[in-house]
Order: structure tokens, then sequence, then C-alpha cells
């Protein structure tokens, strides 16, 4: 299971040492709860880089900021060095300038105010992570090597590894292939291609929704509803969200549909074998999205 988002006091405890720098965030910042935030680690080009993941919070501490609706959100921005002319000034400046938009003295402001702006931040950052969690996931991670052929040890924990990898990346490869088919059929719905061409498209959708499912439950069979080291509350099949939007099926139905497609050699041979029924749902779902859009 992922870990659990810190609470916010931990939270704002970081918050207010990186005061001492403000924004920009240092590359080389030492805020270690704070960049292992699931809202963090989504929004980085490279989750496992520490200099990404700064950036990152960057972006995410401007972004919930310019968001904040507060008595206090000016002297905030100021304070975190959010404001314009405020980058790069000293703590003592930002705070001195703070605590005149708030209306408060600078020692009042300091012993009382500035938990107060640092728990408010933490508080839409902790919630931000909490949704996150429970919406995203991050796939694994690719990198290039010219070290030829991957070899592994002859070691029992090795092969567990590399089993559980195959396994996660085989159930990615099938999310981004749906992700890829269900973008092919809204190009087709927005160039109003013939119907033909989106029954077709709807069609493959279904042959690709059907192969994640069934590398979902392949997973799930192996190490239960739990995806382990993707940062996410989503189980295997909610994976099948991330690809776009999905039309509400029975249970049921997406059993069968992951039965067929774990048995089935072709996209003809799937659609051969699917539930005349489940098919018509899934087409009737997406004909009247069509028709809502138009």
């Amino acid at each position: 299971m992922p870990a659990s988002v810190p609470s916010p006091p931990i939270l704002g405890d970081e918050l207010r040492l990186l005061l001492h720098t403000g924004l920009p965030v240092p590359s080389d910042i030492v805020a270690p709860t704070l960049l292992a935030l699931p809202g963090v680690s989504v929004r980085a080009a490279n989750s496992h880089n520490a200099t990404s993941r700064a950036r990152a919070l960057d972006g995410l501490l401007r972004w919930q900021l310019a968001q904040l609706e507060h008595e206090l959100a000016d002297a905030a921005r100021i304070l975190f060095g959010a404001a314009p002319g405020t980058a790069g000034t000293t703590l003592t400046e930002r705070r001195a300038r703070a605590a005149r938009a708030a209306g408060y003295e600078v020692h009042h402001f300091r012993k009382r105010i500035e938990p107060r702006l640092c728990l408010l931040l933490a508080d839409m950052l902790a919630a931000d992570s909490e949704e996150v969690a429970a919406v995203h996931a991050v796939p694994p991670v690719l990198t290039a090597t010219s070290q030829g052929p991957l070899r592994l040890p002859a070691d029992v924990f090795a092969w567990e590894v590399v089993e559980h990898e195959r396994m996660l990346s085989k159930l990615w490869a099938a999310v981004y292939a749906l992700r890829a088919d269900l973008l092919d059929l809204a190009r087709l719905v927005s160039m109003d291609a013939p119907d033909h061409d989106r029954y077709q498209a709807v069609d493959t959708a279904l042959w690709r929704y059907g192969q994640v499912l069934a590398e979902a439950d392949e997973y799930r069979g192996a190490y239960g509803d739990a995806l382990l080291h993707t940062g996410t509350r989503l189980p295997p099949r909610g994976l099948a969200q991330l690809a776009g939007w999905i039309p509400p099926i029975p249970e049921a139905a997406t059993d069968q549909l992951s039965v067929v497609a774990r048995i089935a050699t072709t996209q003809q041979d799937f659609l051969a074998q699917v539930d005349d029924t489940d098919r018509d749902t899934w087409h009737t779902a997406f004909t009247t999205i069509e028709r809502t859009a138009s």
C-alpha cells in the first residue's frame, strides 16, 4: 500500500524551514517529507531525482499560494516569496512586508501568524496529495542503457523483483494502449468521421479495456488488490481510469470482459466472444457522449 500522507503539522514544520530561503525552492533543499508528497512526485518530470522533485514542489507551492483564498493570502504570498518583487529577498525583508500587509507588528507576526500560514498551506498540500494518491499512479521509470542485455544474478529475490516489474509493466502497457485508442476515438468524433470509423474505434477501445482488465486481474492474482510501488490507492483495475473516461459497466460484465480478453488472441476473436448486451452498453454510452458533445 502507498504510504499515508504526512500530517499537516509535520509538513508545516518543513515549510517554516523553507521560509529561510523562500521561493524558488532550492535544488538542494533538505525537506524529505515535502519532497516525498504524492502531489510532488506525480508532478516531477523524474520522481526519482531530487532536483526534479524540488522543481515540482516549487510549482505546487506557487499554484497553492495563487489559489489561496484567505484574509492573509497576500501576506502568505509575500512571506514565501511568491509575490512580485519578493523572490530572492531575505526572510527579514519578506517578514516585514508580510506583517505590514496583514496589519500586525513584526514580532507578533513571526510568533503567531507565520505558524498559522505554514499550517494553512500544509493543509492544502496534504489535501492535494490525498486526492493525488486516490486517483493517480506513477508508472515504472524507463532508462536507456548501452550496457548490453539485462542480466540477473541467480537469486530468488532478484527473480521475484523482476517478476513484479514484468507484470506491472504489462499492466501499464495495456493502460497506455487503451489511452491511445480513446484519444483516437476522441479525434474521430471531433473530425465528425463516418459512423463506421467511429464504431470501429469504439470496438477497439473495448478490446483494449478488456486487456487492461485481464492484466489487472493477473496482477491481483499474484499480489492482491494493492498496487505496489506506484504511490496510489487505486486498485489494479482502477488504472483504467487513468486512460480516460470509461462507461460504468456492471462488475459481472467487466469480469466477463477480463475472461474473454485473457483467452482471445485477436480483436476479432475477442469481439466475437463478448456478450452482445455488454457490447451494446459500451457503444450506447459512447454514442450518448458524442451526441452531448455535439
